[in-house]
């Protein structure tokens, strides 16, 4: 973001008025330099309050009753802001200048504004109400007092604190709070950089001391030399080159924390706000040390403040810079406005609620329909139309999710929707002259050359969570491949509820091979009925993912029961790693702590093997409920100890899921967390939302 303008009214010093940054055409100054007053520190406080995370402040340590002129009325605070696409995620052709506003009250205590409540918000402007976001990229700003101290083997890297990003400007409110510790960061740059050849990490240890060298005359060669002790480094310069030196760390470690996927974090935009950088600046090094900072961050807008006589020996040319207000896209020409296609009168609409592929039975009512000469659409979720002849809707899950978008359609539609599928009712189906029509492709475009369907359907098996055996029933033959394919596609999704327990298993297999087809088992196939036969002839199918991008192979394994039937078994496969073997696991639901790690550390030791957990949901409102057997044992913490050694060459981000499942549980069970399993879970991914989840306890209290 970049800042732009301030109205504030019942500030102690500033009572009431308006601050503005210099812009011009698509512009905006880089460096706006204000005189040193004794209101001067209050406006920065201000600006920092205004766009600081309403949650945080809430929770921050200030004298808040510092900032009222009128002890009874809120400080009002409205504000503008320039977003960009790359950190504040909006659409790249949205309009970029946004107002927000708030109320801060004595005790510390915020409300946020509705565009309604706000005074100056300009005719057609856009307005947001401010929120919480966990995103350290949002709203980045960063704030510098004149004095301040290092971090000496305290700092924390990890994001255990909840209010870690007020750590971004705490200095402008209080003398002397620590910045970064500047050994353990740049320790963490070398590993980063240098051992896991990390660009963002080199990128910033090469403009560093690149900038260091050039304007402070630092000789970088003792840093950069591996065999050195960087704290004996650190120590050995002087006082004033480290105070000097610290807050820039400072600068690349917050912005390595918020852009930590960026090429070079030190490239995005944001605003840096310094209150008498010419304090911990001599006045030797100031021209020296504002043209590194300048350079170093090049998209950077900086509000500083400074005395009279600094304020004239600022360099001309970084005084006079402006940044550019346009999006990283726009470059790109603006978007030809395409007519939206015409919607045909009386149309049949069809609505996929919640499949994550393509609905058959919607497919084969398009084909019905459009063989009568009527037009068909097609809406996923949530649609409102009131010029449909007919709607469908179908239903996969039982999801929340899910019932409430069919109270939703329910309440729109009335008696005009007929709603069907395995989320709402097991014993409806398609009349039968339906069901025998092959399915219309032209509904789900994004299939290309991929055809989907059923061979078999049913199982013999009646696993109680399984809402296959009531609704299908035993395995029985509903189609063949020459009409699943219609003779010209060669690449097949295959929902077959357990096509290894038909008796005409292997004619399929074979036929399969002999049409040399590529076949995607979606819902995956049972050891139970395997035998070397048929193992032979799946080696010789060309099995993949659902997108037909890479080999895949695709088992089930809900629980502990035959781990040793499926070894000797799966020895037949001869699978390697680039075979890409996925067991299913269910958790959730009949299975121990114990049990889930016994599953892992089986699949864990099988060629080739990976496993994808899901929880178990039920499907139907009569689904049983998880057992009532004891979860945890004694051995709690050393199981997930075990489990969180067991790390699987693919596929870790469906894991991390069980991960938080089971944290979640362990706190509901102990009242406490597991450190090594919340290091786990946070190790890659949303590493800033650490603090926060600890401090409510997986999210079972409030913070």
């Amino acid at each position: 973001m970049y800042f732009v303008k301030l109205n504030y009214h019942n500030a102690k010093l500033n009572n009431h008025g308006k601050f503005e940054i210099h812009t011009k055409s698509r512009s905006i100054a880089k460096w706006t330099l204000l005189p040193l007053r004794s209101r001067t520190l209050e406006l920065l406080q201000l600006i920092t309050l205004s766009t600081a995370d309403p949650l945080l402040l809430s929770k921050v340590d200030l004298p808040f009753e510092r900032f009222f002129k009128r002890t009874n009325d809120p400080l009002h605070l409205e504000f503008e802001i320039f977003h960009h696409q790359q950190t504040e995620g909006m659409s790249p052709y949205q309009h970029n200048f946004v107002d927000s506003g708030l109320d801060l009250f004595r005790d510390g205590t915020n409300k946020r504004l509705t565009k309604r409540e706000c005074e100056f918000v300009p005719p057609g402007g856009i307005y947001r109400i401010p929120r919480h976001s966990k995103s350290p990229a949002k709203h980045f700003l960063l704030a510098y007092g004149p004095r301040f101290s290092a971090h000496e083997g305290t700092d924390d890297f990890d994001f255990n604190d909840p209010t870690y990003a007020l750590t971004r400007f705490h200095t402008l409110f209080h003398t002397k709070r620590n910045l970064t510790d500047p050994v353990a960061f740049l320790e963490r740059l070398y590993v980063r950089g240098i051992k896991w050849k990390k660009s963002a990490s080199i990128s910033i240890l090469a403009d560093v001391y690149m900038l260091l060298k050039k304007h402070l005359k630092i000789e970088p060669v003792r840093f950069l030399n591996p065999q050195n002790d960087l704290k004996d480094i650190w120590h050995a310069h002087s006082s004033q080159q480290r105070t000097m030196i610290l807050p820039i760390l400072d600068i690349c470690r917050h912005l390595y924390d918020a852009f930590p996927k960026a090429e070079n974090p030190l490239v995005m935009p944001g605003v840096i706000i310094l209150h008498r950088p010419d304090v911990f600046c001599e006045a030797a090094w100031f021209s020296a040390w504002i043209n590194l900072v300048d350079s170093l961050l090049p998209n950077i807008q900086f509000i500083a403040s400074l005395s009279d006589g600094t304020r004239r020996r600022f360099p001309r040319a970084v005084k006079n810079k402006h940044l550019k207000l346009q999006k990283p896209e726009s470059s790109v020409p603006s978007p030809v406005k395409k007519r939206s296609p015409r919607i045909p009168k009386r149309p049949i609409l069809l609505i996929d609620v919640d499949g994550r592929l393509p609905n058959l039975a919607l497919m084969k009512l398009s084909r019905y329909y459009k063989e009568k000469g009527r037009d068909v659409v097609l809406a996923k979720r949530n649609i409102r139309m009131n010029r449909a002849d007919r709607i469908f809707a179908s239903c996969i899950f039982n999801f929340e999710s899910s019932m409430r978008l069919i109270e939703a359609l329910k309440k729109y539609y009335g008696n005009d929707i007929q709603i069907g599928g395995s989320g709402v009712n097991l014993t409806n189906r398609l009349p039968e002259k339906i069901e025998a029509m092959p399915a219309d492709y032209d509904l789900y475009p994004e299939l290309k050359d991929r055809a989907i369907g059923f061979v078999t359907r049913g199982c013999p098996h009646k696993c109680p969570f399984c809402l296959v055996p009531k609704k299908e029933g035993k395995p029985r033959k509903v189609s063949d491949l020459a009409s699943l394919l219609e003779g010209k596609r060669k690449k097949l999704i295959l929902l077959d509820d357990n096509l290894l327990a038909h008796d005409e298993s292997e004619a399929i297999l074979e036929q399969m091979v002999s049409k040399r087809i590529q076949v995607n088992f979606t819902q995956s196939l049972d050891f139970r009925h395997l035998n070397k036969k048929k193992a032979a002839l799946l080696r010789r199918i060309d099995c993949q993912n659902t997108r037909f991008t890479r080999p895949n192979y695709y088992f089930s394994l809900n629980n502990n029961k035959r781990l040793s039937l499926i070894a000797a078994k799966y020895k037949w496969f001869d699978f390697a790693t680039r075979d890409n073997v996925e067991f299913i696991c269910m958790y959730g639901y009949d299975t121990t702590l114990a049990q889930d790690v016994e599953r892992f550390r089986f699949l864990r030791s099988l060629p080739g093997a990976y496993v994808f957990v899901q929880q178990y949901q039920p499907i139907r409102t009569d689904a049983p409920v998880p057992t009532d057997i004891p979860f945890f044992d004694d051995q709690a913490d050393r199981l997930i100890d075990e489990l969180i050694s067991i790390v699987f060459p693919q596929n870790m981000k469906s894991m991390e899921n069980y991960y938080r499942w089971l944290s979640k549980k362990y706190a509901l069970t102990f009242e406490k967390l597991h450190d090594g399993l919340v290091d786990t879970i946070f190790r890659y991914n949303q590493r800033y939302k650490k603090g926060e989840y600890i401090a409510t306890l997986a999210g079972t209290r409030k913070w």
